[in-house]
């Protein structure tokens, strides 16, 4: 009896079977690195939008030295353009992953802004908040 040399049919579909669940690994791993690359972008684009909105603020602060009486009505019209311009629904709109709703300009007591940015994350399915806080100087009262 000849012994039979080379692979058998089985043995060849195994390996290919094998070979299958590896390359699924690597896609399934190459889809969760894009996921996070597209989050961090979503993140570095918020803190742009962030500090877009801090540059509205500081301008505010040019035409009334002192912050304290920066009306509240101004913020509210600065929150107003600020999310019209970010959520301007465009080719190249950036934070695409941005909850609007739940995103705006918090002013607080003494000076002091908070941005909330809402995003949507790909990964977890749920909201997450970025906030990006600042104080104006009180020029009107610097000697």
């Amino acid at each position: 009896m000849k012994h039979q040399q080379g692979f058998s049919l089985i043995e060849v579909l195994i390996a290919l079977v094998v070979l299958a669940f590896g390359l699924m690994g690597v896609a399934a791993m190459q889809i969760k690195a894009l996921q996070s690359a597209t989050e961090g972008y979503q993140r570095s684009i918020a803190v742009v939008a962030a500090v877009d909105a801090q540059e509205r603020i500081w301008n505010l602060l040019a035409s009334d030295s002192n912050c304290e009486a920066i009306e509240t009505s101004a913020v509210s019209a600065l929150e107003d353009d600020w999310i019209e311009h970010w959520s301007a629904d465009t080719n190249a709109k950036p934070l695409r992953g941005a909850n609007w709703d739940n995103s705006g300009v918090r002013m607080s007591e003494g000076c002091e802004f908070t941005i909330v940015i809402a995003l949507n994350s790909v990964s977890s399915n749920r909201e997450e908040e970025y906030l990006y806080s600042f104080i104006l100087p009180n020029v009107e009262n610097t000697p």
